[in-house]
């Protein structure tokens, strides 16, 4: 039987050479931060979805359109929240910085930038094992 993987978006947002990380409220079961993101509904495409969570999580009246969003990344492992689901991940480069106070909301318990460099082991593997390497090599993290 092959497996089912369950669609996921996650936005990268860069700034000076950081990363924006957030540690949701499921995120927090694991002590992992994380992507904005989430799950893709029915009928949704992956900017679309990138584009809902992006809302509900930075909130604070932060828009973003699909066109400021490129997906950069596709790949499959198991999700951080449950290891018995996989998820295929869309990864998306956010090319709008963001012009609102990030503020701890119903869904987000903190955000931070963070520095390549710092401790790596409070990081989901989506962005330590597949976002970092590609920012790097692209040099969008420095």
């Amino acid at each position: 039987m092959e497996k089912q993987y369950i669609p996921v978006v996650g936005t990268a947002f860069v700034k000076d050479g950081k990363l924006l990380i957030s540690m949701s409220q499921r995120s927090s079961k694991k002590g992992k931060f994380t992507l904005v993101g989430g799950g893709v509904e029915l009928g949704e495409t992956y900017k679309e979805a990138a584009v809902r969570e992006i809302s509900e999580e930075i909130a604070n009246g932060f828009q973003i359109s699909e066109d400021e969003l490129e997906e950069i990344l596709c790949f499959r492992e198991p999700a951080l929240s449950d290891p018995n689901l996989n998820i295929e991940m869309h990864m998306m480069l956010a090319k709008k910085e963001i012009d609102v106070e990030l503020l701890p909301n119903d869904e987000i318990l903190e955000y931070r930038w963070y520095t390549l460099g710092e401790d790596d082991s409070i990081l989901a593997t989506a962005i330590k094992d597949h976002f970092i390497p590609w920012a790097v090599e692209n040099n969008i993290m420095y």
